[in-house]
């Protein structure tokens, strides 16, 4: 099924998932919950430093025991595993595993998740991301801007400002550097082009740019 394998596992390894510490890198949940709420947890641990998540855990009373309770075979995780796939393909992010042992009752689903270079959304379509034990929403648009920096999406160099195109489009530097550009084209059409101009307002870089010494190996 969905080329996920059974993976037998000892009696000891049981017993370090069934005592595991939940936390920033690690969260269990039993076959009950749902998909969709999985999805939550898949996410928030993409969008932090990437984990662990095992289906098919029953917490006891406080958390203080838990038991093996998974599913009663492959085709039983179906509804679950094709939620999964169509946000947190298997792949190089993700691998998918199920695990069994003789002495249990059912296979146990491991998601194994990589901390990934883009924001993943749960299936309600919002940002989750694993703080401690909890997967917290992101909603507040600085919140989600410091996560994409995080993650290598954005900069502070990539921000427009509010600085007069002219001085960047007309500058010393610019009239010098956009002859040289194969092919050739207008200061402010190759800003644009570049992203170094965005609705005519430069962004940081582009000032930064401006205000360097210019050296021939910067048309380069």
């Amino acid at each position: 099924m969905n080329g996920i394998q059974i993976i037998p596992i000892s009696d000891a390894e049981v017993r370090k998932i069934l005592t595991i510490e939940e936390g920033h890198f690690v969260d269990v949940k039993a076959i009950e919950a749902s998909p969709g709420g999985l999805t939550k947890a898949i996410a928030a641990l993409s969008n932090a430093e990437g984990g662990e998540l095992f289906i098919g855990i029953d917490e006891g009373i406080a958390k203080t025991r838990r038991r093996w309770r998974g599913f009663s075979n492959q085709e039983a995780a179906d509804a679950h595993v094709q939620v999964f796939e169509q946000l947190f393909p298997l792949g190089t992010d993700y691998k998918y595993d199920f695990l069994g042992n003789d002495h249990q009752t059912g296979l146990v689903l491991k998601i194994q998740v990589a901390k990934t270079r883009d924001i993943k959304k749960a299936s309600d379509d919002r940002i989750y991301v694993r703080r401690g034990a909890q997967n917290l929403p992101v909603e507040d648009p600085a919140q989600i801007e410091i996560l994409r920096r995080d993650k290598g999406l954005s900069s502070f160099e990539t921000e427009p400002v509010k600085y007069d195109s002219a001085v960047v489009t007309n500058s010393e530097r610019i009239i010098k550097f956009v002859p040289e550009v194969v092919p050739t084209a207008e200061p402010a059409a190759w800003l644009k082009k570049q992203s170094l101009l965005i609705d005519d307002n430069p962004v940081v870089a582009a000032v930064v740019l401006n205000h360097r010494p210019y050296c021939r190996s910067d048309a380069e």
